[in-house]
């Protein structure tokens, strides 16, 4: 009977410790996933913030034309005699300009959090694509 008990704790302390190992090796590697993460994302978050502000500039430089150009095509409309689009020639440029340095604004302000948001995503996509 002693015999008996004693197997089925050793059976038991066993599989414990199976299992304590086991999660402290996961433990040691999101610690490790998170140092590397850490360092990975540290580096690259200038790169991202980088990224971003060339997709806001070439953005604005998109709408900047767009202004120029719709205010040359009303200056040719105007000069060819359609009088009817003077009002559109002094309007659009005002308002084409103050909606570009809107979007300006907004995407400068969204460019730290947008490069965090891809920064946050990144490493859980690569746990995703390393598990499967």
């Amino acid at each position: 009977m002693k015999r008996r008990v004693f197997v089925a704790l050793a059976v038991m302390l066993t599989v414990s410790i199976l299992f304590a190992s086991a999660s402290m090796a996961a433990e040691k590697e999101t610690f490790g996933t998170k140092v590397k993460n850490f360092w990975r994302n540290l580096l690259g978050y200038p790169a991202k913030v980088t990224e971003e502000s060339a997709s806001v500039v070439a953005d604005t430089t998109k709408n900047s034309a767009g202004v120029v150009s719709n205010t040359v095509k009303r200056v040719g409309e105007v000069t060819t005699g359609d009088v009817a689009k003077t009002k559109e020639l002094i309007t659009e440029p005002i308002t084409g300009t103050a909606e570009t340095v809107v979007k300006a604004g907004e995407g400068t302000i969204k460019v730290p959090s947008e490069a965090l948001k891809e920064k946050a995503q990144e490493p859980a996509q690569t746990a995703q694509t390393t598990t499967k």
